[in-house]
């Protein structure tokens, strides 16, 4: 709400199977972040991230899939692991390094009812004497493809102010159980939970200046539209436990058009 951002770039990778299921990657990535019409009343942390940043990166990331299909799967799983590294002898102004992990985990029940099970987390920091991760580089979650209770990036640490500022180590899971209705049509509940916690490697919440809570979850229920080509979920999800500043007893409707990896 305090500032607005624009990302601009592209990357390039090469990638080789490993064998049936698995396959290596390598990806470069090279993006310029604009941070502009920062608010007059923005806190002093999201004020010093103002203007243009050029970020150079590498990134090795591992997977393993043996889903029956990419788009629908109803059986089998994908996990990825990857290492990001930005800066140093890359260039650029950004030096920080990420760690990620994702698993999707897709079983199947009687009459095609499917349970799929997912888990992220992730680490981000710094390298080089850099003094502190950027805005654009920290995680965040709520919305609609993660904690689907709470509003865009709603989730975690915020200043003084009440604006997200994210943070540098993450972590959400989702339960998720869909009912085919007709072709093409599948009714959905879910519950998602997870959190963001201020600093690297700490999965804990410690005394700060921050308003941070232990963690944020919610359930929902949904509709999949699997139509070719525009694939398109509606769900509909309410909070359960709350950090303070996310304190809301009301629903939030929320939609996404694409498939989700």
């Amino acid at each position: 709400d305090e500032y607005e951002q624009r990302n601009t770039g592209g990357n390039i990778s090469l990638a080789k199977p490993l064998g049936t299921f698995n396959r290596i990657k390598l990806i470069y990535g090279l993006e310029r972040i604009d941070v502009y019409n920062v608010d007059t009343n923005a806190s002093d942390l999201i004020k010093a991230e103002e203007g243009d940043s050029l970020k150079s990166s590498m990134t090795l990331e591992l997977s393993r899939d043996t889903r029956d299909n990419s788009f629908v799967p109803t059986k089998g799983a994908r996990t990825v692991a990857s290492v990001m590294y930005a800066g140093g002898p890359l260039g650029g102004d950004v030096d920080i390094y990420q760690l990620e992990a994702l698993s999707n985990i897709y079983i199947p029940l009687w009459f095609s009812h499917v349970l799929s099970l997912k888990g992220w987390a992730s680490v981000v920091d710094t390298h080089s004497d850099a003094e502190r991760v950027p805005l654009f580089d920290r995680l965040f979650l709520g919305g609609a493809r993660t904690l689907r209770g709470f509003k865009y990036r709603k989730v975690g640490p915020k200043d003084e102010t009440g604006e997200p500022i994210g943070g540098q180590s993450a972590w959400y899971t989702t339960a998720e159980y869909t009912i085919p209705i007709v072709d093409k049509v599948r009714f959905a509940t879910f519950y998602d939970i997870g959190m963001v916690y201020l600093d690297s490697y700490s999965f804990s919440v410690g005394e700060n200046d921050f308003q941070t809570g232990d963690y944020n979850s919610d359930w929902g229920i949904g509709i999949r539209l699997d139509f070719p080509g525009f694939p398109l979920h509606l769900d509909y999800a309410w909070p359960l436990e709350t950090d303070e500043l996310n304190d809301r007893s009301s629903g939030r409707f929320q939609f996404t058009i694409g498939y989700g990896f």
